[in-house]
């Protein structure tokens, strides 16, 4: 909802007077600079966004081949109207009877997102094996996705006129980095649970992996796309129901210290996506011991 609000922001950015290279200084055919240009950039929310809607198909299947166990599959098809995603376009802006372009960085409805995919799941609790292996069990998923994102020259709705289809050299901002993806989905992602339920015992062993992924089209400081990096991650935990009441359990998340790594694209993703290392992020080894105790 915050995006809905009817805002503008301008700023005005003159040329450096410590480096005569700076684009923005006007030069004559010798070198010299005979005048400055000014450069408007700014930042909106837009009051005329459109809802995004979705036209969804689904197909599962599901078999249940034991009382404890269970295959199942999922095919999806999803097509996106009106996408929401923040980008960055030209837009004249007038005050005072001047007219000038900004280059304006905000939200705005885009064309030509959808989704597809695949989930697989199997789940199975070995109870044919004798005790006290029969408390033995594993879940297992799979998710693959094709997920096609907005480009700028796809916007069609920026604001300040209402509702319209924009035409490329009226609104594209030539320096916004182009992506092929939507934000926060892998391509592919899996969880492998190992798991043990017997009487007052009971453990799981669960390793989650997820391919790299979009984190946002725009960050917040040069305006750049920003990655994920593949990730995964391994937790454990075992618990003991000392009697009716009383439990002991021990949680450790992230056994294998993984490092969450981010990086920056600088090139347009028909021209490769190149990216940069950005940032470095050590989520740590978490320990939690606990106790409960029931008094009824």
């Amino acid at each position: 909802m915050g995006n809905l609000k009817n805002y503008l922001g301008v700023r005005a950015a003159l040329p450096s007077v410590d480096d005569a290279n700076d684009p923005l200084w006007i030069k004559d055919g010798s070198g010299q600079i005979v005048g400055a240009n000014v450069k408007y950039t700014g930042g909106a929310q837009n009051p005329y966004l459109a809802p995004v809607v979705a036209n969804q198909y689904d197909l599962s299947l599901e078999y249940y081949f034991a009382d404890v166990g269970s295959l199942t599959m999922a095919v999806f098809q999803k097509n996106f109207n009106d996408y929401i995603q923040f980008g960055k376009y030209n837009r004249e802006v007038t005050n005072n009877g001047v007219t000038r372009l900004v280059e304006i960085q905000g939200p705005l409805n885009g064309s030509g997102a959808e989704i597809n995919g695949y989930e697989l799941a199997f789940q199975r609790f070995f109870d044919f094996l004798p005790s006290p292996f029969d408390g033995i069990g594993v879940q297992a998923n799979y998710t693959h996705i094709n997920n096609k994102g907005i480009t700028n020259a796809n916007i069609t709705n920026v604001g300040g006129e209402g509702s319209r289809i924009p035409t490329e050299g009226d609104v594209q901002a030539p320096d916004q980095v182009q992506v092929n993806k939507l934000e926060g989905l892998s391509d592919d992602s899996y969880t492998v649970i190992g798991m043990y339920e017997k009487g007052r015992f009971s453990g799981r062993l669960a390793y989650s992996w997820r391919s790299e992924y979009l984190v946002t089209a725009i960050d917040c400081c040069v305006a750049y796309p920003i990655w994920d990096e593949d990730y995964g991650q391994l937790d454990g935990s075992v618990r003991w129901n000392v009697t009716d009441r009383l439990e002991l359990a021990l949680q450790v998340s992230n056994m294998t210290n993984s490092q969450t790594v981010l990086r920056q694209q600088v090139q347009d993703a028909d021209n490769g996506g190149f990216t940069l290392p950005n940032a470095w992020f050590q989520n740590d080894r978490r320990y939690t011991l606990y106790f409960r105790y029931r008094n009824k």
